[in-house]
């Protein structure tokens, strides 16, 4: 190979350098993200927040929903189910589309917007609470619905509403764990094709 040959490859190698994949090594109880559920996907229309990945998998010939939460235009149309687990137990809460407005400073670099809600979402054992500007905690007494008697199992839908955030509480029958406790925010809608979700365990502050 002449000399111009072989530059020429060493500047394509760094003009174009290796894609390298981010691999998330935290625990499941700490991931969070962004997913797309599919209308008219067998394992990715349904979601699993232990796991952060799709709910559905396929046994036996089977597509089984055992390890999901949250399905999209699975048993109703254009409608999130859930509570389709056996002896699962869960409710879920429409906080609205409740944003945060930022406070205006003089010393800010950069137009300010206001935030959801979503993100600085947070229970602390007896009540929900977010951050409000400069860091303030604040309480979040509608949030506070979601604590009350579950209901009995049985799978139940609600229809998802773009820039809403929503509250999960999942109790399995048996368990000895404390109840489970997710959040997420629905980014956009897609009507009979998608729905994508970000999505969070609440974190305990």
């Amino acid at each position: 190979m002449s000399t111009a040959g072989a530059w020429l490859v060493c500047a394509s190698l760094a003009l174009f350098p290796l894609a390298l994949v981010a691999v998330d090594d935290r625990p499941p109880h700490e991931r969070a993200g962004l997913v797309t559920l599919f209308a008219h996907d067998d394992i990715q229309s349904s979601f699993d927040f232990r796991q952060g990945r799709a709910g559905g998998h396929i046994l036996d010939g089977e597509v089984r929903l055992e390890s999901a939460q949250l399905a999209f235009d699975v048993f109703a149309r254009e409608q999130v189910s859930f509570g389709f687990v056996r002896d699962e137990r869960v409710e879920l809460l429409d906080l609205g589309e409740l944003r945060v407005a930022p406070s205006v400073r003089a010393r800010d670099r950069a137009e300010e917007f206001p935030i959801a809600l979503f993100h600085t979402l947070a229970f602390e054992g007896a009540r929900f609470s977010y951050l409000g500007p400069g860091g303030d905690v604040l309480a979040l007494d509608l949030a506070g619905r979601l604590l009350g008697p579950l209901p009995l199992e049985g799978i139940r839908h609600v229809e998802p509403r773009v820039g809403h955030t929503y509250l999960m509480r999942v109790r399995r029958k048996g368990s000895r764990l404390a109840d489970e406790l997710f959040k997420f925010q629905v980014v956009a809608l897609v009507h009979g094709h998608s729905l994508t979700i970000r999505w969070a365990p609440v974190p305990t502050r």
